[in-house]
Formats: structure tokens, C-alpha cells, sequence
């Protein structure tokens, strides 16, 4: 992906572009500094620790993703020379199997007293970060059921970073016959016992919808791609518990496809969501999964417009 500069030529008054030219990340941690300084804006999870030493190894960036409760391992490459497969595993199961050393830099880095049962340990993750990935990397990493990310790294002169996250394509998961299964969100306590990456597997949009009446998937596309088409910035965010739909690591909207309805959650405070017709509920006193004080569950789309012109409101505060 090129980078131009536009500059307007005062003499015609013509609109020009410019190439900025790509230039190389000379050093290794320079990136890495980068990406630590501003993890949460970048990658997302909040810095735990850097150069974590752990068994055998030494892992560039520890962080923790507060949505999912679990945590993240970042790792910034140079070349292309590596098999992320083999080197992922690696590190991912040198965490599974010193949960105790990383609930250790976490307390000391917030100052908390949490224990190994206080995280999910079955949705930890690893991020690449390099200048590139061949096509042997990123086919190995495009699978669903990997906990394994990508993201391609390009500096542009001497302060332009662009930091492009590569989706996955492929949908494919590993279950008997190819059939998705979904099942019941574990307690924290029972991933304590998952000691080898093979036993990870991190949760899908698919894992929601597979077992949902045709209606609530074709309502929950139907959103979806309205609010990709509001804003290319939303990124879909999926948990145990829901899927959200996120701009710049904020939430805006969350989902949770049911086996015969769709439960919506609106990211507003109580008092802020203007509903003439009264149809989401106040939860800011009553538990619940999504983010924000106004939930719904619907069953079809006699309401899905004036729905979706809520969901508005709370897309058009979050973007001021």
C-alpha cells in the first residue's frame, strides 16, 4: 500500500500527490519501543511487562486484553526467516505452563492480588509484528482456530508508521466433519487445566451463529454490514460473551446471536440514548454482558430501521 502527501501548487492551484517513500526499520526495538509506548492504540491490550524472560525464553512484549481477560504475547521480526507456527506454539505453550510467572508481572505492574483462576487462559494470543510476512506465514496463520495474529508494520520517511492488522480469510475450525460446535462458555478456573496451545481456541463469530434460527443470523448481518458501511474503521471484536463492534479499541455496539433472538447492547450511559419509542431497557442497575446501559433482544426486523437510527446515536458520539 503506497502513501502520498497532497500538496496544492499555489501557482495553478492544482492538487497534487506525492510518494512518500518506505524506509526500513534499521532496529529491531525501535518498532518494539514504538508499539510498547502506545500498545493500547496499536494492538489493543494494555503493557504488562517487555523483554519478559520465562522458561527458556524471552518474549519481547507481555500485555493483557482486559475484554477477554486473558493475555497477549507480541513479537516484532525483522526478516521473514521464521516459521510462525513453530515459534508461536512455542511461546504460547512456555505460557500456558508459567501462568503463575505472568499473574505475577501483572499484580506487580497494577499493583493487584489476582490469582491464576482470575484469568481466562483459554483465549491467550500472540501477535507478530514485522515490515512483512511471505505468503508461507501468512497461510499458515490464516485459520480461524490459531491464536496467532499478524500485523505488517511499514514506516514512511522518518515518522509515518502504518500498521496494518491481516485478516484471516480462511473459516475453516477444527471440529469433527467440519461442523462448528458452540459450546457453553467455561469458568476461569476450569482453563487453569489447559496446558498445550493445541487446546486453545479462540472464539469465532461462527461459534455464535452456527446454532441460531436463519432470522437472527440474517438480523445480525443486516447490522453488521450497516455499520461497516457507516464507518471502514469498525472492527469486529468477538468475546464469550459477545461480539463487539469497536472503532479505535471502543466499543459502540455489542451482539450476541441467540438461538431464536439477537440481544443488542448500545454503549451509551444512562440518560444519553434518546428512544422515543422506548424500546431498549435501562441495565445500568441489573448485570449484563455488552457494553453500555441500554439492552434488546429482538426476533425479527419489523423495527430494525429506527433500531438501527440508535445505534447511530451512540456511533456519532463515540467519532466527536
Amino acid at each position: 500500500m503506497d502513501l502520498y502527501k497532497i500538496r496544492l501548487d499555489k501557482i495553478s492551484g492544482s492538487t497534487n500527490l506525492v510518494k512518500v517513500d518506505q524506509t526500513l526499520f534499521k532496529k529491531e526495538k525501535r518498532l518494539q519501543t514504538c508499539i510498547e509506548e502506545n500498545l493500547e492504540l496499536t494492538v489493543g491490550p494494555s503493557f504488562v511487562a517487555t523483554e519478559f524472560t520465562v522458561g527458556k525464553y524471552r518474549l519481547d512484549t507481555v500485555g493483557y486484553d482486559d475484554e477477554v481477560n486473558s493475555f497477549v504475547i507480541i513479537e516484532y521480526k525483522k526478516t521473514t526467516k521464521y516459521s510462525v507456527i513453530d515459534q508461536g506454539y512455542a511461546y504460547l505453550n512456555t505460557l500456558l505452563n508459567h501462568k503463575a510467572d505472568f499473574v505475577l508481572a501483572y499484580n506487580e505492574r497494577y499493583d493487584e492480588s489476582q490469582s491464576i483462576n482470575d484469568f481466562d487462559w483459554s483465549q491467550v494470543r500472540l501477535v507478530f509484528i514485522a515490515q512483512s510476512f511471505d505468503d508461507y506465514q501468512r497461510d499458515a496463520a490464516d485459520n480461524q482456530d490459531i491464536p496467532i495474529e499478524l500485523y505488517e508494520a511499514k514506516l514512511f520517511g522518518s515518522n509515518e508508521l502504518m500498521l496494518n492488522k491481516i485478516s484471516k480469510e480462511n473459516n475453516v475450525q477444527r471440529t469433527a466433519n467440519n461442523v462448528t460446535k458452540l459450546d457453553s462458555p467455561v469458568s476461569n478456573r476450569e482453563t487453569t487445566k489447559i496446558k498445550d496451545v493445541k487446546d486453545l481456541r479462540p472464539v469465532t463469530e461462527a461459534d455464535f451463529l452456527t446454532n441460531c434460527s436463519e432470522n437472527v443470523r440474517e438480523l445480525y448481518a443486516t447490522i453488521k454490514e450497516t455499520l461497516l458501511a457507516w464507518d471502514a474503521r469498525f472492527e469486529v471484536k468477538v468475546t464469550k460473551v459477545y461480539v463487539g463492534f469497536r472503532i479505535e479499541r471502543h466499543n459502540i455496539v455489542d451482539l450476541l446471536p441467540q438461538k431464536k433472538r439477537l440481544k443488542i447492547w448500545i454503549n451509551l450511559s444512562k440518560g444519553e440514548l434518546e428512544d422515543p419509542a422506548y424500546l431498549f431497557r435501562d441495565v445500568s442497575h441489573t448485570g449484563h454482558w455488552g457494553n453500555g446501559d441500554y439492552e434488546l433482544s429482538i426476533a425479527n426486523d419489523e423495527q430494525l430501521e429506527y433500531i438501527l437510527s440508535l445505534m447511530k446515536q451512540t456511533w456519532r458520539k463515540h467519532i466527536k
